[in-house]
């Protein structure tokens, strides 16, 4: 009865690839585990890769960060090498739990796993896929005998969360700072206008505005500074890169799922390769933006709703060549003149319309005429 028990328990083990670690000590479980990727399955599946070379795990939080440290990670390796281990399964497995970079080309990178198949890091989406298909289940009591990173150790011990209070768009956000609501204005990226007076609201800007909410609205997040960035940008506020507490980098899955640009202001700055990365592996795989049939990357063409343009035409069929417009958002500036074509950008939910200036100005004093009507 208890080797039937014990076949029972060892089958259940094996189809959760869930690997008994009871008879390693924190050494040698470190050392047996060195080049696997564990997933931590008591607690949300989160993925780590214990490094061959220090022995130590480091947390891929997403698919993007699989592929960074996977790159980091990384030794170097010839074209010829790397032929001898796509062909030769002996030569293969010698090279077992490795990232190897093919530096005579244009570093591609390979994960040898553990039966000696190459497999290609393209993207952040292909590394997400192999973490997942190869990953071993641990438990966390097992996992703990394996020592951090010296990164995830020092992530772990100063990590601060701020509470997110207002998204304002895809690209500006609004947290508690110590206490301070103040308005963060993220690194690297860059979504369709929705609420900038100057501007018509852009192709898919309430999409991006919407899935931004969709992430952060209410949620508590990491800020991480940029020391090659400038700290401040030209309105005074505060840049940042933004990771939710699971450990997705916001900004990078912005512009990777299409919601966002890769934007670089004056100068390069941290995460700019990462960042075009993702665009590109977003409009290769026409995501959001890139689609043919949304902005085909595209976005400053106005953004086609059927609802806003009725409403807009509507609002133009009844007024005479004397009317003046305005937008009554909060922080519209500036008022249009009927033959001045930007009114017609306006969200039309907040589109004024006036018989004169005068009138116009009574009721909004602190406008004033929009430059793109000078």
């Amino acid at each position: 009865m208890k080797n039937k028990l014990l076949i029972i328990s060892l089958a259940i083990i094996i189809a959760l690839g869930i690997i008994p670690f009871k008879t390693f000590g924190a050494e040698s479980l470190s050392s047996k585990m060195k080049g696997k990727i564990l997933l931590q399955v008591e607690s949300h599946g989160e993925a780590w890769y214990v490094n061959p070379k220090d022995g130590k795990r480091y947390y891929m939080a997403n698919g993007s960060e699989a592929y960074n440290i996977m790159r980091t990670l990384g030794v170097g390796i010839t074209n010829s090498d790397l032929d001898k281990i796509k062909v030769n399964k002996t030569t293969a497995k010698k090279q077992s739990g490795k990232i190897l970079l093919q530096v005579q080309s244009h570093g591609e990178a390979y994960y040898i796993d553990s039966n000696g198949n190459a497999n290609y890091l393209k993207d952040g989406e292909a590394a997400y896929q192999i973490m997942r298909k190869l990953g071993l289940g641990i438990k966390t009591s097992d996992l703990n005998k394996i020592e951090l990173s010296d990164k995830d150790k020092s992530s772990s011990s100063s990590v601060t969360l701020y509470q997110v209070l207002e998204v304002v768009d895809g690209d500006t956000i609004k947290v508690n700072l110590n206490g301070a609501r103040t308005t963060i204005r993220l690194i690297g990226m860059d979504t369709p206008e929705t609420l900038d007076p100057r501007k018509v609201v852009q192709c898919f800007g309430k999409e991006a505005s919407a899935k931004a909410k969709e992430l952060l609205s209410g949620k508590m997040v990491r800020l991480e500074n940029d020391s090659t960035a400038e700290e401040l940008d030209k309105y005074s506020r505060p840049l940042k890169y933004v990771y939710l507490e699971d450990g997705t980098f916001y900004n990078d899955k912005m512009i990777r799922d299409g919601y966002a640009h890769e934007y670089t202001y004056n100068k390069p700055y941290k995460y700019q390769a990462q960042f075009k990365e993702a665009q590109k592996e977003a409009s290769t795989n026409l995501r959001g933006l890139w689609a043919a049939d949304t902005c085909n990357g595209d976005t400053t063409k106005a953004a086609d709703s059927s609802s806003e343009s009725s409403t807009a035409s509507s609002t133009l069929a009844t007024t005479s060549a004397n009317k003046y417009f305005t937008s009554s958002y909060s922080t519209s500036k500036y008022y249009y003149p009927e033959l001045c074509d930007g009114w017609k950008g306006l969200d039309a939910s907040y589109l004024r319309s006036f018989d004169s200036l005068s009138v116009l100005l009574s009721v909004f004093p602190s406008k004033t005429l929009s430059p793109s009507c000078d």
